[in-house]
């Protein structure tokens, strides 16, 4: 199974996809859910899938997936996740302008978080300053999920 972990979500693209990929996923084999503590009450899609209060993640077994930041620091803590990604998105600690290399780097060089990169270009970049990512995908891709929640 897998979790998405979300702080909350909002009427952006990063989010579209992931609900777009997510109820894509409702008809295959791959069983999946939401965390999440918000949805706009505008959100544009339907949501096909499971929502749960983020308080959840912490009795989740599953493989668990967010594209936060900030949601990542829970990663460290939710100890019974089988698999924990970090899927980077937007690269957006480039834009960030107090964010220091060691405020991220404990969750991006963590033994215990997998990386996962939307494009090559990013995965490139991502190994240089970090470590290379264990998936590529575009998007939020649902097939990418599929291969994520087989292979590991």
């Amino acid at each position: 199974m897998i979790g998405i972990l979300k702080t909350s979500l909002q009427n952006n693209d990063k989010d579209f996809f992931t609900i777009h990929n997510i109820n894509k996923l409702t008809s295959t084999n791959t069983t999946s859910c939401i965390f999440c503590d918000n949805i706009d009450p505008n959100f544009i899609l339907p949501i096909k899938a499971t929502v749960l209060q983020r308080a959840n993640t912490f009795d989740f077994r599953g493989m668990l997936i967010t594209d936060e930041l900030v949601r990542s620091q829970d990663l460290i803590n939710i100890t019974y996740a089988k698999k924990r990604f970090l899927y980077l998105y937007h690269l957006e600690w480039l834009h960030i302008t107090e964010l220091k290399f060691t405020h991220i780097q404990r969750i991006l060089l963590n033994d215990n978080i997998e990386l996962i990169a939307r494009s090559n270009s990013h995965a490139e970049l991502i190994e240089h300053l970090f470590k290379k990512p264990k998936y590529i995908m575009p998007e939020w891709d649902y097939k990418t999920l599929i291969e994520i929640n087989q292979n590991e």
